[in-house]
């Protein structure tokens, strides 16, 4: 029996990380009322050579950058109209330092000069929660788009919980509006990668519920819903989003033909047969159709309709599977009369 093999790609950047041999540094610049400071540098200076690197933080306040070797760094963050912020960092080896940096103004640093020694302060507790689920999401990407579900779940599962952590704990209205789109993202994936990988699939159904009530003509959520349905033996369920995936697809020549099969194996070979027949519809080319088909026919005694169906199988996959079999039934005398 065909299997239909999907794969799932989700368009979203992979980071290459050598966790053996560097380190990594992310984090957050935002002012005193919490909101993001986009273009922000940030940069890197090693302490032991000539070596420098600029970073900018992007519309949200973030910044990263992977590829680190395990050194000590001179770090500056800046921003037009902020006090410069310095500090002596240390990257770790396979691992990320997380700095979320608050800039003051001249006159904010003055009055805080006394407590701080004018040097700015994290101070939101749910933007390193944000870093750190969107880190452990970075680190799912590549696993989940080579097909690797039950590895890539751990760290979906990660994110999506540190990050709905984080949405609690934000103080910046602008940071939760900007999380709020990127959850849901997580939890379409998260729901996709439990149907395809978790212990129980039917953890997967209220997140996929939801990402199809969102998007009703979303393919992938589909696949996984009927992923479910099966891992629950709901056949109800299981035929209604197969019929919405066919209505989105068109009639899919597998899922006609594994139906089929199922009806087969449980000897119910009239139903069998008009699965068959409807596959090759909707594919004239299915050889396993066209042998499954021979089989019914000599079940039925129709030696005719045996042999067509043999010849056909032969015809267009000549050296697949059954090919000896349906080979060594043509042999057979009562066949060979046939015209």
């Amino acid at each position: 029996m065909r299997r239909l093999i999907v794969t799932l790609m989700l368009p979203a950047a992979c980071m290459s990380i050598h966790a053996e041999q560097t380190g990594r540094i992310s984090g957050k610049v935002v002012n005193k009322e919490g909101k993001p400071l986009a273009g922000a540098k940030v940069n890197l200076k090693r302490s032991d050579r000539n070596w420098t690197k600029d970073l900018m933080a992007d519309k949200s306040g973030n910044f990263l950058q992977v590829g680190l070797e395990p050194k000590e760094f001179d770090m500056t963050v800046s921003a037009e109209g902020y006090v410069d912020y310095k500090e002596h960092i240390k990257i770790p080896l396979a691992d990320v330092l997380i700095k979320n940096i608050t800039l003051l103004t001249p006159a904010e640093a003055r009055a805080q000069a006394p407590a701080t020694g004018g040097q700015a302060v994290p101070e939101d507790p749910g933007a390193a929660l944000d870093m750190e689920g969107r880190e452990a999401f970075n680190l799912a990407i590549p696993l989940y788009n080579e097909g690797n579900y039950a590895e890539a779940l751990p760290h979906i599962e990660k994110a999506y919980k540190t990050l709905m952590e984080a949405k609690d704990k934000l103080k910046d209205e602008q940071a939760k509006a900007d999380l709020a789109p990127e959850i849901l993202k997580i939890e379409r994936v998260l729901g996709i990668t439990m149907a395809q990988a978790g212990a129980k699939k039917e953890d997967a159904e209220p997140y996929l519920v939801k990402a199809l009530e969102r998007n009703p003509k979303d393919e992938r959520v589909l696949l996984g819903l009927i992923q479910v349905s099966k891992a629950k033996a709901d056949k109800v369920a299981e035929q209604k989003y197969t019929a919405q995936l066919e209505t989105l697809q068109g009639p899919n020549p597998d899922v006609i033909y594994n139906k089929g099969v199922e009806a087969f194996n449980a000897g119910h070979t009239k139903e069998a047969k008009a699965q068959f027949h409807k596959t090759l519809e909707v594919d004239p080319k299915y050889a396993e159709a066209h042998y499954l088909l021979a089989m019914v026919e000599f079940g039925d005694n129709n030696l005719k309709g045996t042999k067509t169906h043999l010849e056909q199988y032969l015809e267009l996959a000549p050296n697949g599977k059954n090919a000896a079999t349906a080979k060594e039934m043509l042999k057979d005398p009562s066949l060979r009369r046939i015209k």
